[in-house]
């Protein structure tokens, strides 16, 4: 149970359970249930990406705790202390006893802890502090002292050598991946809008432009929504590889991990074209030119952590933020089962009924015609979007579930521009070819107002000085 699902859902769950301690005891038996899952305690560290700091750990006798913060339970089972440390917890005690030496602490901010521990306690007992702020006390104490570590260490962001390129770091990869990705948005826009179909497109169609105007007026226009919505996904997805590249630059270990996975769910997807027995020489240059950026950004040499993070934080625009946080999870979810939906249709179905019903024409006209060439034409480009936007989904929700950090400006800009280029382009292509279809554009209307919420909410956190 991370935060952005703690403290927004624990006032219904108060209200729903009527008593502050079934509130605790649920919370407590759904994450030692998970933890009991084989491959729980991997998802409960996803959460959040909680990872081990060895600058946060304590050595006290023959014992090691990886952090000074932990909690003491009296009626808990041995899953509910894999289920804490999993999230970051140097100690849980289930029998009520805390261990030798630890102090229990009534502070109830992690400034409150961090100077209990400058005072000279080794490990603290953090029952009052993780009721009230949430399961990621353990981390953000950690990630405090880990801050302190490296600064004193003299940790620098690394110099870029441009001209050697192997030199670089991984983040210099995923940089210019992510404007790969941004210029290749570009350019599909200026072929759908100029062109519109190139010299290897007409072969497999055995038709130009003219020819398609003239079975169907609705047709070009047809295909220019398909290709520009899609150019508008590629760009939002190099928005969000900047966000990812920044993040490694600052040695954030969630940001390759990220980067990672909407890579392995993107690329994959540039080759969907093959089973329409289509080979698309510009799909498959973009594949074979981005993916060396991107084995760079996945491989390439990390960079020493300069990240910071507030140890004074204004709660009301925390509790602001994580509301804002659960808001952009539903949003980016949203995202990626959308992508796979459409992977799906552009399989099988490839056209919906709003769609027949803005080109006039039936699915059976669209299978006999060209000797069913247009529909697989049609579905090689659906299929590619989907998978684009399965991507960014991937891309999104890693961001939000790991990188929505007090004072990260770079992810609040980046949810801005990935927003504006991704829903403006899906938007303004609708309009102006006429496909106005109210059912059809309404996850588009109601994600950019969902989008402006969670961006107002969640600016003040996101701006906060660290």
């Amino acid at each position: 149970m991370p935060d952005w699902t703690y403290l927004p859902l624990r006032e219904p769950a108060l209200m729903a359970l009527r008593s502050p301690e079934r509130v605790r005891r649920s919370a407590l038996r759904f994450v030692s249930g998970l933890a009991r899952v084989p491959g729980g305690q991997t998802l409960i560290r996803g959460f959040d990406h909680t990872h081990d700091l060895p600058e946060a750990a304590v050595e006290l006798g023959d014992t090691t705790h990886p952090s000074p913060i932990g909690v003491v339970l009296d009626d808990a089972v041995p899953a509910t202390r894999d289920a804490l440390r999993a999230m970051g917890f140097g100690f849980v005690s289930i029998d009520g006893r805390p261990p030798a030496g630890a102090h229990i602490s009534e502070a109830t901010t992690i400034e409150g802890l961090v100077a209990e521990l400058d005072a000279g306690h080794r490990l603290l007992v953090a029952n009052a502090a993780t009721i009230e702020l949430g399961p990621t006390t353990a981390q953000r104490v950690n990630e405090a002292l880990a801050q302190r570590h490296h600064e004193a260490a003299g940790h620098d962001v690394d110099d870029v050598d441009w001209f050697r390129p192997w030199t670089w770091a991984a983040w210099v990869w995923a940089f210019w991946l992510g404007i790969a990705m941004i210029c290749g948005g570009i350019g599909a826009t200026l072929i759908t809008v100029g062109p519109v179909l190139l010299p290897y497109d007409e072969e497999f169609l055995g038709a130009g432009v003219d020819e398609l105007r003239s079975f169907n007026d609705r047709l070009v226009p047809f295909l220019q929504h398909d290709r520009i919505t899609m150019a508008g996904c590629m760009a939002a997805i190099g928005f969000n590889d900047l966000g990812f590249a920044h993040a490694m630059r600052r040695g954030w270990p969630w940001a390759r991990t990220g980067f990672l996975a909407a890579g392995a769910v993107g690329f994959p997807t540039f080759f969907l074209y093959l089973g329409y027995e289509f080979f698309d020489p510009l799909h498959f240059a973009v594949a074979v030119g981005f993916f060396p950026l991107y084995l760079g950004g996945v491989f390439g040499r990390r960079s020493p952590p300069t990240w910071r993070v507030p140890i004074t934080v204004d709660e009301r625009e925390r509790r602001a933020a994580l509301d804002s946080q659960l808001m952009m999870v539903v949003l980016a979810v949203g995202v990626l089962l959308s992508g796979f939906v459409i992977m799906v249709v552009g399989l099988r179905d490839v056209l919906i009924p709003s769609d027949r019903v803005f080109l006039g024409a039936d699915q059976a006209t669209f299978e006999a015609a060209l000797d069913g060439r247009l529909l697989r034409f049609i579905a090689h480009d659906r299929a590619g979007f989907g998978g684009a936007l399965a991507s960014l989904g991937v891309g999104l929700l890693t961001t939000t579930l790991w990188g929505w950090r007090a004072g990260e400006r770079s992810t609040w800009w980046m949810l801005l521009s990935a927003g504006v280029v991704g829903f403006g382009a899906a938007l303004v292509v609708h309009l102006v070819v006429g496909y106005t279809d109210l059912p059809h554009l309404v996850p588009v209307y109601a994600g950019i107002v969902w989008l402006a919420v969670i961006l107002r909410r969640s600016r003040a956190w996101f701006f906060a000085e660290v």
